[in-house]
């Protein structure tokens, strides 16, 4: 498991829990887990596309406060993924750089 799960790890997380969340809808996730995760990948996928329908679902599992602070800490990981990868910054397991690697040799573009 790499650095990234390393919080998750400390909470519980196994590998098995990981591995599943390619595939979260048959796995071992409760209905608000799922819930949480169709609402990230479709706020990572498209976020344009969250409508109503999404909404019903979140709210039948979370209260509007727990929807803001998920709705934040989506957008919040999707923005650090992106940056990671724009600079090239090193992250999981030996510490290898993101695949995208800053703009240029001296650094990210300005």
């Amino acid at each position: 498991m790499t650095t990234r799960y390393a919080l998750g790890r400390r909470e519980g997380i196994t590998d098995e829990i990981v591995a599943a969340l390619p595939t979260y809808e048959a796995g071992p996730f409760s209905d608000r887990e799922k819930a949480a995760l169709r609402y990230a990948d479709q706020m990572h996928d498209d976020h344009h596309k969250v409508d109503d329908a999404r909404f019903a679902d979140l709210r039948a599992h979370f209260t509007d406060d727990e929807i803001l602070e998920l709705s934040w800490a989506i957008g919040e990981f999707i923005s650090l993924g992106k940056i990671i990868y724009v600079l090239g910054l090193p992250y999981g397991e030996g510490d290898a750089p993101a695949a995208g690697g800053p703009a240029g040799k001296d650094g990210p573009a300005s």
